[in-house]
């Protein structure tokens, strides 16, 4: 029988062990550093995650910088699509939907500069985590999956707790929907399921389980072979202890 509350347990004891570094792992020192200091650059890598090594998403903002010479949303507004969509052909490694990415980028410019008057941060400073996913929503290519990821992301890179964070869900992607499954929490390996596995988990506020299931994706619950006696949810996986 599955214990929820010991499964809960497990992942909160383990969720203070993950660094921001694995949580956005740019491949340069110099890129996690350009994420963090610019606030236009820490989100429009999150709009842009999607169907790509997360290493890849997080040095894009780099990437461009080396081309431009800046990271201003300003001076990228002046630009248009056109360019947008040079300096994306020509990036080292390239986002998986490369057709979408340039218009993705064009929308989030568009809603920094002509919304919040180039100030990216003011897209989530003092206002609910629902505003600011109705926001990301518009933005080309940005379901509901990223918007989550966004709003859990922001609140650990600035340190800051959106007033309505009970509301905010895990991102089910391929790590996280995977963990659940096999914990045996959620019946199939789907959004939908998984989102309903982590709102049993823990109603109160779902988000807080994303960081710790992907994590544990990535590191021991792969695809194939799992290590599953490294895992430190061994213990409560209806998986191992089949």
């Amino acid at each position: 029988m599955l214990d929820r509350q010991a499964i809960f347990a497990a992942l909160m004891r383990y969720k203070p062990l993950i660094t921001q570094e694995e949580l956005t792992p740019a491949l340069y020192p110099e890129a996690l550093r350009l994420i963090r200091d610019n606030p236009f650059a820490f989100i429009s890598a999150c709009c842009l995650d999607r169907g790509t090594k997360a290493e890849v998403i997080w040095t894009i903002p780099y990437w461009i910088f080396q081309q431009v010479g800046h990271y201003d949303p300003c001076r990228f507004y002046a630009m248009g699509l056109e360019k947008f969509t040079a300096i994306f052909n020509a990036l080292p490694k390239k986002p998986r939907y490369i057709n979408d990415a340039p218009r993705t980028f064009s929308d989030i410019t568009r809603i920094v500069v002509n919304r919040f008057e180039g100030n990216a941060e003011r897209i989530w400073k003092s206002r609910s985590a629902m505003d600011v996913k109705k926001d990301l929503l518009t933005i080309h290519g940005v379901g509901s999956g990223i918007a989550n990821m966004a709003l859990i992301l922001l609140e650990g890179t600035y340190d800051f707790t959106f007033i309505d964070h009970d509301r905010m869900d895990i991102k089910p992607d391929v790590h996280t929907m995977r963990v659940l499954y096999r914990l045996g929490v959620s019946a199939a390996i789907s959004v939908e399921e998984a989102t309903s596995a982590a709102q049993w988990l823990n109603p109160s506020f779902p988000g807080s389980i994303d960081g710790p299931l992907w994590s544990i994706g990535r590191k021991w619950c792969h695809a194939t072979a799992p290590d599953c006696l490294s895992c430190p949810l061994m213990d409560c996986c209806e998986m191992v202890n089949l």
